[in-house]
Parts: C-alpha cells; sequence; structure tokens
C-alpha cells in the first residue's frame, strides 16, 4: 500500500513516521509547500512530490493533513486521480458530505479526528467512513492506522463530543498534571522533580485501569483507608465539585466544538 501524505506539519509528520512502520518509509510520499517542512520531510527519509497530481497518481491512500480553509483546494488538485483510491482526511470539522461534494458521493472516503498523542504514537483516533472501502481496504487501513494509536468507530454525529472528549483532553490533563506538580512544589518538592513524579503517577495509574480494567470509583477505594489521607483528598475534592466541573468543561468544549463547525 503506497500513501500519500499531503502536509507536513505536526500532525502530517507524525502519521506519516508511525504509518512508516507499517508499509515502508519507502511507500510514503509527502506534498508539502512550506521549504522548511519540505526539507524535514526529506531529512526523515521521504519522497517528496513535487506537485499533488503526481502525489495523487501514484498512491493508493491520500491522507489529507491541512488546514480546513485548505482542503478544498486539495480537493480540486487532486479529483481527477482518486478514483477506486482511498482519501483519509484528519482536518477538524469537516464533514464528509464535504469531500463528496467535490470528489462525489461514489469515493472511497474516511475522517479521522486524532488528538496530539499521535506525536508519541498513543493517539486517541476517531474514525468514520462512507460506507465506499471494500472490507479487504478498510482491514488493510486499520492495520497501518493502529501504528498512530488506538482507533474508535464513532459515528459522525459523535465527532463534536469526541473533539472535546479526546481531542482537547489532553490539554486538561497537562492542566491536572501541571496542578499535581504545583501542589508538590508547595510541598517542598523542586518543580521537575516534582513533575516527574506527577507524570509518573498519572501514567501509572492509566496503565493499572487500561490493563487491569474495572470502573475507577473501584481503584479510588481501594487507594482510600477509612478515616485515611486518600480519602481526606478525595472528600475535598467532591466538595469543590470536581467530577462536575470536568463534566461541565467537556460539555462547554462539545458546544464550542459545534459552533465552529456552523
Amino acid at each position: 500500500m503506497r500513501i500519500g501524505v499531503i502536509g507536513y506539519g505536526n500532525m502530517g509528520s507524525a502519521f506519516a513516521r508511525a504509518l512508516a512502520e507499517a508499509v515502508g518509509r519507502e511507500n510514503i510520499l509527502v506534498y508539502e509547500v512550506n521549504e522548511e517542512r519540505k526539507e524535514k520531510a526529506i531529512g526523515d527519509g521521504f519522497a517528496v512530490a513535487q506537485d499533488l497530481y503526481f502525489l495523487s497518481k501514484n498512491s493508493d491512500v491520500i491522507l489529507i493533513a491541512v488546514k480546513p480553509k485548505d482542503v478544498k483546494g486539495v480537493l480540486e488538485d487532486i479529483k481527477e486521480n482518486v478514483g477506486g483510491k482511498v482519501v483519509v482526511s484528519i482536518a477538524a470539522g469537516l464533514e464528509l458530505s464535504t469531500y463528496e461534494e467535490v470528489l462525489g458521493k461514489e469515493a472511497k472516503l474516511v475522517r479521522l479526528m486524532p488528538n496530539i498523542n499521535v506525536l508519541v504514537k498513543k493517539g486517541t483516533i476517531a474514525l468514520t467512513h462512507n460506507g465506499n472501502l471494500t472490507e479487504e481496504e478498510f482491514e488493510e487501513l486499520l492495520k497501518a492506522l493502529s501504528r498512530c494509536g488506538s482507533i474508535y468507530a464513532v459515528p459522525e454525529p459523535l465527532f463534536d463530543s469526541f473533539t472535546a472528549l479526546a481531542g482537547s483532553g489532553p490539554a486538561f490533563v497537562f492542566h491536572f498534571i501541571d496542578a499535581l506538580a504545583l501542589a508538590g512544589v508547595r510541598e517542598g518538592f523542586g518543580y521537575e522533580e516534582s513533575l516527574k513524579i506527577a507524570v509518573d503517577t498519572v501514567l501509572g495509574s492509566a496503565e493499572l485501569l487500561k490493563e487491569l480494567g474495572g470502573n475507577p470509583n473501584e481503584w479510588s477505594v481501594r487507594v482510600s483507608s477509612p478515616g485515611g489521607t486518600t480519602i481526606e483528598g478525595l472528600s475535598y475534592l467532591e466538595r469543590k465539585g470536581f467530577k462536575g466541573t470536568v463534566i461541565r468543561c467537556i460539555e462547554k468544549t462539545s458546544e464550542k466544538a459545534r459552533k465552529l463547525k456552523g
């Protein structure tokens, strides 16, 4: 499978590097207009196409990783070469119907919503498609995309909610980790050491939950001794409406995603 990546910014380059592990670096072709990013792609060992016609002509899968405002221009440039090929987009906010308007209802279209953790191949990625891919094409694409992170089949009407939960989620997690680190500083640790402790604590807790399963509340109970330190802290968080604040945060973020989409 040959994959053409249009756009070599943070997300496009992250996808290219991860996908190269699945299909081989020699099967990744990049197109980028920015000279600095073009040089970066070459430095990363990828072939760079001089124009979109060449890229679309010589790719089986075309990954669109440009800003939403530039997508329609890209589609116009590649539309005569996409027959029978799979077009995948990570552009935020653009529904499958936008692509069908230019490429036609028969086009094989996939829409992704990844988060920034794709940069370390630990992305959380929503996926939907328009039903035109063969089972073999879909399975082959899923296998390649799995190198980028965890894939979730999400109905398109839930993409805004996924954006709030997983797309913006890392920023909320970073905010929480920083708060933990600053709390450590207040208790007497240096910031760098406190940050490492906070990161390891969050990472280990997430891995525990992922590997051993169960409800997060059950694990909170296991950590908490009657009348002990942990329940004291949890009690304070509940009095301050911690969970309700997080829920409202996601709700407000989701509302904003819908407004931006228009």
